[in-house]
């Protein structure tokens, strides 16, 4: 009985073999000779625990024949029929068998693994739910087979040398939640398509992409965004509360963003961080952050922000970081400067007079002496939530706040 299930399992790998043969396009020398028939060599005397995991062992091997460099000498452990013991593998049940075992995650964080391509392989693993690659060396383009694996819900290929542009087969995944393109090489856009797959958590910082912020926000449900370092442009959309009205972290950061700030931001009552520093925002702060309840990390500096600093932000209750500095701020209350001495808020290199560190008369008088302008003004005074002390008359408001656009 052991030798017919050996021989079938044998049997699924040479169609595999086969398959990866003429999908590789005849490749026939990582060192000398074929190394497809060095594969299936190895082969005699093995014996797999699950045929899912026999089938896949040729596409291991030839991916690990393509990896030109191994400095931590990963690859030394995948050798044999034992796939779930090789370093950065990891076997479990698929949800169609619970009695099988196959190759469900793949984990090479920090392996610094080189090769030209993952083409072939992490497309080629029916099971596979999760793969991270985080700092390698890996490049090329993904796979639109990628897009075909019904399983896959976390993909990591940050910090490697993919560029290009976006991978549109990326769109194609209709059961990924976790995505993370970050410290690549990516350019051009984001395809706008991508806010609407149903992402929980997107991270692209740290690549090329420019494009106005607005063309690529979408009715979505992230709970993380990372836009950081790249060159996204043109004022933060309205409409932002909208698309992301249940977001955690919002990462805007390094970019080219302008206009003024939307008061609609005080509708993002969930999100504990949010960060847009240096980038070009004008204009004064809404009292509307103020009713970011869950804010621990707010942060504006490097910005060309002006006006006095509304108390009801830094009465903001969680607050334990709000960096205001490098903007053309002109008071503080109270409140603010209670944060001030606390740590809490840093207001360095503004133009607030009996404060240390400020920016000199001069650049001051320069900066004010242009004229500025921000549309809606009147709703910078609004207020989208009840806080006491704060809410009403003595705000100076005349009527509810309006629902976000």
């Amino acid at each position: 009985m052991q030798m017919i299930i050996v021989s079938v399992f044998k049997l699924i790998v040479v169609v595999t073999l086969f398959s990866l043969s003429k999908a590789l396009g005849g490749l026939t020398s990582v060192v000398h000779g074929n190394p497809l028939k060095v594969i299936k060599d190895e082969l005699d005397g093995l014996v797999f625990i699950d045929q899912r995991l026999a089938a896949i062992y040729p596409l291991i091997q030839t991916f690990k024949n393509n990896i030109s460099s191994d400095p931590l000498n990963i690859t030394g452990s995948w050798v044999g029929s034992d796939i779930c013991s090789y370093k950065g593998f990891y076997c479990d049940s698929p949800p169609n068998n619970k009695s099988a075992i196959t190759l469900a995650s793949i984990d090479f964080n920090g392996f610094q693994l080189t090769a030209p391509s993952l083409d072939g392989f992490i497309d080629q693993l029916p099971d596979l739910a999760l793969f991270h690659a985080n700092s390698n060396f890996f490049s090329g383009t993904i796979s639109p087979n990628i897009a075909k694996l019904p399983y896959l819900y976390e993909l990591d290929i940050s910090n490697n040398l993919f560029s290009g542009p976006f991978p549109s087969s990326i769109l194609a995944m209709n059961t990924l939640s976790f995505l993370d393109i970050r410290f690549n090489q990516f350019s051009g856009s984001i395809p706008p398509q991508l806010f609407t797959k149903g992402l929980d958590i997107l991270f692209v910082n740290n690549n090329d992409f420019i494009q106005q912020l607005a063309e690529i926000l979408g009715n979505s449900h992230l709970f993380y965004l990372t836009l950081a370092n790249n060159k996204f442009y043109g004022p933060i959309p309205r409409s932002i509360a909208k698309y992301f009205s249940g977001i955690s972290e919002v990462l805007l950061l390094n970019n080219m963003l302008s206009g003024c700030l939307p008061y609609e931001l005080g509708y993002l009552t969930e999100t504990m961080v949010f960060d847009a520093g240096n980038n070009l925002l004008t204009g004064p702060i809404p009292f509307s952050l103020g009713c970011l309840k869950k804010a621990e990390v707010v942060n504006f500096a490097g910005n060309l922000l002006y006006g006095g600093v509304p108390e009801v932000v830094c009465a903001m209750p969680n607050l334990a970081n709000l960096s205001l500095s490098n903007n053309y701020f002109s008071h503080v209350g109270p409140i603010c400067r209670s944060l001030i001495k606390k740590g809490v808020l840093d207001v360095r290199n503004n133009c607030i007079l009996g404060l240390p560190e400020q920016r000199s008369p001069h650049e001051c008088s320069a900066f004010f002496s242009k004229p500025r302008y921000c549309s809606y003004r009147p709703t910078y005074r609004y207020l989208p939530c009840w806080l006491p002390g704060f809410s009403g008359s003595s705000m100076g408001l005349s009527e509810p706040a309006p629902a976000p656009v």
